[in-house]
Protein backbone atom coordinates (compact mmCIF):
# COMPACT_ATOMS: atom_id res chain seq x y z
CA UNK A 1 0.00 0.00 0.00
CA UNK A 2 2.99 2.54 0.69
CA UNK A 3 4.28 1.41 -2.55
CA UNK A 4 1.11 2.29 -4.49
CA UNK A 5 0.66 5.70 -2.35
CA UNK A 6 4.36 7.02 -2.27
CA UNK A 7 6.72 4.92 -4.40
CA UNK A 8 9.59 7.76 -5.00
CA UNK A 9 9.36 8.50 -0.90
CA UNK A 10 12.23 7.54 0.83
CA UNK A 11 11.66 4.31 3.08
CA UNK A 12 14.88 3.03 4.27
CA UNK A 13 18.36 4.49 5.15
CA UNK A 14 21.57 3.02 6.14
CA UNK A 15 24.62 4.24 5.48
CA UNK A 16 25.06 5.17 1.67
CA UNK A 17 22.12 2.80 0.68
CA UNK A 18 18.95 4.70 0.02
CA UNK A 19 16.01 3.02 -1.13
CA UNK A 20 12.64 4.21 -1.98
CA UNK A 21 9.09 2.66 -1.46
CA UNK A 22 9.18 1.27 -4.87
CA UNK A 23 12.92 0.45 -5.17
CA UNK A 24 12.95 -1.24 -1.60
CA UNK A 25 9.81 -3.20 -2.78
CA UNK A 26 12.29 -4.75 -5.84
CA UNK A 27 14.73 -5.46 -3.81
CA UNK A 28 12.41 -7.23 -1.24
CA UNK A 29 10.10 -9.55 -3.79
CA UNK A 30 13.95 -10.61 -5.12
CA UNK A 31 14.56 -11.52 -1.74
CA UNK A 32 11.28 -13.32 -1.68
CA UNK A 33 12.43 -15.40 -5.07
CA UNK A 34 15.41 -16.12 -3.43
CA UNK A 35 13.99 -17.52 -0.65
CA UNK A 36 11.62 -19.66 -2.63
CA UNK A 37 15.33 -21.52 -4.47
CA UNK A 38 16.06 -22.22 -0.96
CA UNK A 39 13.04 -24.44 -0.59
CA UNK A 40 11.45 -22.42 2.40
CA UNK A 41 7.47 -21.85 2.33
CA UNK A 42 5.05 -20.67 4.41
CA UNK A 43 4.97 -21.58 8.37
CA UNK A 44 8.61 -22.28 7.81
CA UNK A 45 11.30 -20.35 10.57
CA UNK A 46 13.94 -18.14 9.28
CA UNK A 47 15.87 -17.29 12.06
CA UNK A 48 18.12 -13.87 11.97
CA UNK A 49 21.30 -13.18 14.22
CA UNK A 50 21.53 -9.43 12.39
CA UNK A 51 22.03 -6.58 14.07
CA UNK A 52 19.93 -3.22 12.85
CA UNK A 53 20.42 -3.26 8.69
CA UNK A 54 18.77 -2.88 5.71
CA UNK A 55 19.36 -6.52 4.96
CA UNK A 56 17.38 -7.49 7.91
CA UNK A 57 14.48 -4.94 7.58
CA UNK A 58 14.31 -6.81 3.93
CA UNK A 59 14.39 -10.09 5.18
CA UNK A 60 11.21 -8.92 7.78
CA UNK A 61 9.47 -7.88 4.99
CA UNK A 62 10.07 -10.55 2.72
CA UNK A 63 9.26 -12.95 5.37
CA UNK A 64 6.02 -11.38 5.68
CA UNK A 65 5.58 -11.62 1.93
CA UNK A 66 6.26 -15.38 1.62
CA UNK A 67 4.62 -16.46 4.79
CA UNK A 68 7.84 -17.22 6.13
CA UNK A 69 7.84 -16.94 10.61
CA UNK A 70 10.95 -14.63 10.67
CA UNK A 71 12.59 -15.26 14.11
CA UNK A 72 15.27 -13.00 14.81
CA UNK A 73 17.71 -13.38 17.76
CA UNK A 74 19.76 -11.23 19.81
CA UNK A 75 23.36 -10.63 17.81
CA UNK A 76 25.80 -10.95 21.29
CA UNK A 77 24.04 -14.89 21.33
CA UNK A 78 26.51 -17.29 22.49
CA UNK A 79 27.24 -20.65 20.73
CA UNK A 80 24.83 -22.89 23.08
CA UNK A 81 21.82 -19.98 22.43
CA UNK A 82 22.09 -20.42 18.90
CA UNK A 83 21.84 -23.91 19.06
CA UNK A 84 18.96 -23.76 21.80
CA UNK A 85 17.11 -21.07 19.19
CA UNK A 86 17.72 -23.01 16.20
CA UNK A 87 16.68 -26.06 17.55
CA UNK A 88 13.60 -25.02 19.38
CA UNK A 89 12.14 -22.66 16.69
CA UNK A 90 12.73 -25.82 14.14
CA UNK A 91 14.24 -23.27 12.18
CA UNK A 92 14.66 -24.07 8.69
CA UNK A 93 17.80 -21.76 7.77
CA UNK A 94 19.49 -19.06 9.39
CA UNK A 95 20.88 -15.74 8.44
CA UNK A 96 23.94 -14.16 9.94
CA UNK A 97 26.62 -10.98 9.73
CA UNK A 98 30.37 -10.84 10.99
CA UNK A 99 29.63 -10.17 14.33
CA UNK A 100 27.51 -12.97 14.76
CA UNK A 101 29.56 -15.45 12.40
CA UNK A 102 32.00 -16.91 15.64
CA UNK A 103 28.74 -18.10 17.27
CA UNK A 104 26.98 -19.74 14.13
CA UNK A 105 30.39 -21.28 12.80
CA UNK A 106 31.02 -22.94 15.88
CA UNK A 107 27.46 -23.56 16.35
CA UNK A 108 27.18 -28.00 15.65
CA UNK A 109 22.96 -26.87 14.84
CA UNK A 110 23.66 -24.44 12.56
CA UNK A 111 26.21 -26.21 10.55
CA UNK A 112 23.32 -28.19 9.49
CA UNK A 113 21.21 -26.11 8.32
CA UNK A 114 20.90 -23.89 5.16
CA UNK A 115 22.94 -20.44 5.72
CA UNK A 116 22.59 -16.91 4.27
CA UNK A 117 25.82 -14.31 4.96
CA UNK A 118 25.22 -10.72 5.15
CA UNK A 119 28.66 -10.02 5.09
CA UNK A 120 31.13 -13.03 3.97
CA UNK A 121 29.99 -16.11 3.15
CA UNK A 122 31.91 -19.39 3.11
CA UNK A 123 31.92 -22.31 0.88
CA UNK A 124 28.95 -23.50 2.19
CA UNK A 125 26.78 -20.34 2.37
CA UNK A 126 24.88 -17.95 0.21
CA UNK A 127 25.30 -14.76 0.38
CA UNK A 128 22.91 -12.27 0.57
CA UNK A 129 23.98 -10.60 -2.54
CA UNK A 130 23.27 -13.56 -4.38
CA UNK A 131 19.96 -13.59 -2.51
CA UNK A 132 18.72 -10.80 -3.41
CA UNK A 133 19.77 -10.97 -7.27
CA UNK A 134 17.04 -13.49 -8.56
CA UNK A 135 14.88 -11.64 -10.69
CA UNK A 136 11.45 -11.89 -9.61
CA UNK A 137 7.86 -10.69 -10.33
CA UNK A 138 6.05 -8.02 -7.72
CA UNK A 139 5.94 -10.07 -4.78
CA UNK A 140 2.41 -10.55 -3.60
CA UNK A 141 0.63 -12.03 0.43
CA UNK A 142 0.68 -15.61 -0.20
CA UNK A 143 -0.63 -15.93 3.62
CA UNK A 144 -3.76 -15.07 4.98
CA UNK A 145 -4.37 -12.55 8.50
CA UNK A 146 -4.24 -15.12 10.78
CA UNK A 147 -1.22 -16.82 9.53
CA UNK A 148 2.11 -16.40 12.15
CA UNK A 149 3.91 -13.58 11.58
CA UNK A 150 6.90 -13.46 13.73
CA UNK A 151 8.28 -15.08 16.80
CA UNK A 152 10.13 -13.36 19.48
CA UNK A 153 11.93 -14.37 22.18
CA UNK A 154 11.96 -13.33 25.66
CA UNK A 155 15.09 -12.41 27.13
CA UNK A 156 14.95 -15.88 29.55
CA UNK A 157 15.95 -14.62 32.78
CA UNK A 158 14.44 -17.11 35.51
CA UNK A 159 14.49 -19.97 32.80
CA UNK A 160 14.95 -21.23 29.06
CA UNK A 161 14.02 -18.02 26.36
CA UNK A 162 10.20 -18.39 25.42
CA UNK A 163 9.29 -18.06 21.41
CA UNK A 164 6.24 -15.90 21.36
CA UNK A 165 4.75 -16.11 17.89
CA UNK A 166 2.71 -13.43 16.65
CA UNK A 167 -0.17 -13.50 13.78
CA UNK A 168 -0.19 -11.07 10.94
CA UNK A 169 -3.12 -9.59 12.35
CA UNK A 170 -1.45 -8.91 15.72
CA UNK A 171 1.33 -7.46 14.14
CA UNK A 172 -0.97 -5.07 12.03
CA UNK A 173 -2.66 -4.08 14.91
CA UNK A 174 -0.11 -3.43 17.19
CA UNK A 175 1.47 -1.59 14.47
CA UNK A 176 -1.83 0.87 14.01
CA UNK A 177 -1.96 1.44 17.47
CA UNK A 178 1.92 2.77 17.79
CA UNK A 179 0.81 5.34 15.15
CA UNK A 180 -1.90 6.27 16.69
CA UNK A 181 -0.51 6.40 20.11
CA UNK A 182 2.38 8.02 19.51
CA UNK A 183 0.67 10.38 17.26
CA UNK A 184 2.87 9.75 14.18
CA UNK A 185 1.83 11.58 10.56
CA UNK A 186 2.42 10.79 7.53
CA UNK A 187 5.92 10.81 6.00
CA UNK A 188 7.83 10.34 9.49
CA UNK A 189 11.29 9.86 10.13
CA UNK A 190 12.60 7.40 12.99
CA UNK A 191 15.82 5.92 13.95
CA UNK A 192 15.76 2.52 13.79
CA UNK A 193 18.13 1.65 16.69
CA UNK A 194 15.81 -0.39 18.64
CA UNK A 195 16.57 -4.17 17.79
CA UNK A 196 14.79 -5.94 15.34
CA UNK A 197 14.72 -8.87 17.27
CA UNK A 198 12.97 -6.81 20.00
CA UNK A 199 9.12 -6.08 19.72
CA UNK A 200 9.85 -2.24 20.05
CA UNK A 201 11.75 -2.50 16.97
CA UNK A 202 9.74 -4.10 15.40
CA UNK A 203 6.83 -2.06 16.12
CA UNK A 204 9.06 1.55 14.79
CA UNK A 205 9.84 -0.29 11.13
CA UNK A 206 6.21 -1.61 10.80
CA UNK A 207 5.01 1.84 11.78
CA UNK A 208 6.92 3.73 9.52
CA UNK A 209 5.97 1.60 6.70
CA UNK A 210 2.05 2.28 7.48
CA UNK A 211 2.93 6.12 7.32
CA UNK A 212 4.94 5.93 4.52
CA UNK A 213 7.79 7.28 6.62
CA UNK A 214 11.09 6.60 6.84
CA UNK A 215 13.48 4.07 8.97
CA UNK A 216 17.18 5.17 9.52
CA UNK A 217 19.51 2.03 10.35
CA UNK A 218 21.60 3.11 13.48
CA UNK A 219 22.96 -0.93 13.51
CA UNK A 220 24.12 -0.64 17.08
CA UNK A 221 23.70 2.19 19.07
CA UNK A 222 26.30 4.83 19.43
CA UNK A 223 25.36 8.44 20.55
CA UNK A 224 27.72 10.12 18.55
CA UNK A 225 26.35 8.19 15.41
CA UNK A 226 23.18 8.90 16.45
CA UNK A 227 23.62 12.74 16.87
CA UNK A 228 24.85 12.77 13.77
CA UNK A 229 22.07 10.98 11.56
CA UNK A 230 19.34 12.83 13.61
CA UNK A 231 20.74 15.91 12.06
CA UNK A 232 21.61 14.82 8.49
CA UNK A 233 18.68 12.52 8.18
CA UNK A 234 15.80 14.77 10.06
CA UNK A 235 14.83 12.47 11.99
CA UNK A 236 11.16 13.46 13.37
CA UNK A 237 10.50 10.74 16.01
CA UNK A 238 12.63 8.61 18.57
CA UNK A 239 11.60 6.24 20.58
CA UNK A 240 13.80 4.26 22.69
CA UNK A 241 14.40 2.83 26.32
CA UNK A 242 15.29 5.21 29.00
CA UNK A 243 18.51 4.54 29.78
CA UNK A 244 19.69 5.29 26.18
CA UNK A 245 18.04 9.37 26.38
CA UNK A 246 19.74 9.53 29.03
CA UNK A 247 22.98 8.77 27.43
CA UNK A 248 21.82 10.86 24.39
CA UNK A 249 21.27 14.37 26.90
CA UNK A 250 24.41 13.96 28.99
CA UNK A 251 26.97 13.07 25.98
CA UNK A 252 29.16 16.15 25.94
CA UNK A 253 27.77 16.49 22.19
CA UNK A 254 24.49 16.72 22.64
CA UNK A 255 24.45 20.73 23.38
CA UNK A 256 25.89 21.65 19.90
CA UNK A 257 24.45 19.02 18.04
CA UNK A 258 21.47 20.17 15.92
CA UNK A 259 18.10 17.63 17.11
CA UNK A 260 15.69 20.49 16.34
CA UNK A 261 13.62 18.05 13.89
CA UNK A 262 12.39 15.73 16.59
CA UNK A 263 9.10 16.34 17.35
CA UNK A 264 7.91 13.75 19.44
CA UNK A 265 9.50 11.40 21.71
CA UNK A 266 8.57 8.00 22.66
CA UNK A 267 10.11 5.29 25.27
CA UNK A 268 9.05 2.12 26.26
CA UNK A 269 11.33 -1.07 27.68
CA UNK A 270 11.73 0.90 31.40
CA UNK A 271 10.38 2.94 33.77
CA UNK A 272 10.94 6.51 33.02
CA UNK A 273 12.39 8.95 35.99
CA UNK A 274 10.52 12.50 36.27
CA UNK A 275 13.70 13.96 36.41
CA UNK A 276 14.98 12.32 32.97
CA UNK A 277 11.43 13.50 31.57
CA UNK A 278 12.12 17.27 32.34
CA UNK A 279 15.59 17.12 30.88
CA UNK A 280 14.10 15.79 27.85
CA UNK A 281 11.53 18.17 27.73
CA UNK A 282 13.78 21.12 28.15
CA UNK A 283 16.27 20.10 25.84
CA UNK A 284 14.05 18.74 22.90
CA UNK A 285 10.99 20.86 23.29
CA UNK A 286 9.03 18.11 21.71
CA UNK A 287 5.07 18.71 20.45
Amino acid sequence: ASVARAPHTLAIIDGELRRSYARWYRLISAVVAGLDTMGLAAGDHLVTVLQNRWEAATLHWACQFAGIIITPVNWRSTTDEIDFFLTDAEARAVAYENVSSAAISSSAVAQKLPRIALDHAGASDLSFAALASQPAPDAAPRVDAEAWSVMLYTSGTTARPKGVPRRQRAERAAAVAHVAQNLYANGECTLGVMPLYHTMGVRSLLAMSLIGGTFVCLRRFDVERALDLIAAEHVTNLYLVPTLYHDLVHHPRFATSDVSSVRKLGFAGAPMTDGLLKKLQAAFRPD
